[in-house]
């Protein structure tokens, strides 16, 4: 055999080495990144089935508490509040003057939404829909998310995937600025905040739906929904937990738009496991 087949034959089996190894790297990198990628959804998915399960006995709880009304982040009216909920989706809200004097009653028994003014005698009877509460609040969210906050535990949207990131949000913000946010946190609280994730639940295709962002602990501490397009309907912060009868529920919240407007409530006064009538998410014509 003369050298020039012989290397001629070399170099063919460097080629063919060349090749595979490169085969292989670009495999090893792709199975790596599907294993993280696959580790991510699964994780995420175990910290939704946690969080669903949250204060999975309390069915029932009443309360007092303050609402000021939000317009372009700035606060507007400031009433006293009493509210009496129960899952998944019944709730009544009365808003009272200074004087103690209800003002505007709201309920939803999960057929129907109801509203009445107290000083006008308006009275408003109509089919749930999304936009519903707005007449109330400012915002469109659905009842079901509202009383499953009051009870503590987290709205989930119906999604295709789900991810685990980083939370970044918070980085590169001094304390002095987070305090001074109108979401701010104790002190003690905003280092592990900084530390947190967030879950991003998306449809089938693609479009996120819902932001989860967690603290070191995996506790929830702020939920965005989006509509179909990508739009941020409105954002809930839980400014401050409460612990009621080793139920761990809101204290403090925030509920606002991409605009501004919504809601702060502070709830002075829960009561867990409350007796309720079903007639109370019932308001009838005066």
């Amino acid at each position: 055999m003369n050298d020039s087949v012989q290397n001629m034959r070399v170099r063919t089996v460097l080629v063919i080495c060349i090749f595979f190894f490169s085969a292989c790297t670009g495999l090893t990198h792709r199975i790596s990144e599907e294993s993280k990628e696959f580790r991510s959804s699964t994780e995420a998915n175990a910290i939704i089935s946690t969080l669903k399960s949250q204060n999975h006995s309390l069915e029932t709880i009443k309360g007092l508490g303050r609402i000021s009304f939000l317009e372009n982040q700035e606060k507007g009216m400031t009433a006293r509040i009493a509210w009496v909920a129960s899952t998944p989706d019944k709730i009544r809200i009365t808003l009272s003057s200074v004087a103690g004097q209800p003002v505007i009653s709201a309920a939803s028994d999960g057929q129907w939404v109801y509203f009445y003014s107290h000083a006008k005698g308006d009275f408003y009877k109509k089919r749930p829909t999304n936009s519903n509460m707005k007449r109330f609040f400012t915002i469109s969210f659905k009842s079901e998310d509202i009383v499953t906050v009051l009870l503590g535990r987290v709205p989930v949207v119906k999604y295709f995937s789900a991810i685990l990131m980083e939370d970044r949000s918070l980085e590169h913000r001094s304390g002095k600025s987070l305090e001074s946010s109108e979401a701010s946190f104790p002190k003690e609280e905003i280092k592990r905040k900084t530390d947190g994730r967030v879950l991003l639940l998306k449809n089938k295709w693609g479009a996120i739906r819902e932001k989860i962002y967690l603290n070191d602990v995996l506790d929830a501490h702020k939920i965005e929904m989006f509509n179909s397009a990508g739009r941020l309907l409105y954002r809930i912060e839980l400014i401050k937990m409460q612990t009621i009868q080793s139920h761990r529920v809101p204290y403090r919240l925030k509920v606002s738009d991409d605009n501004g407007a919504g809601f702060r409530l502070e709830l002075d006064r829960y009561w867990a496991d409350a007796t309720v009538s079903p007639s109370v998410f019932t308001l009838t014509p005066p």
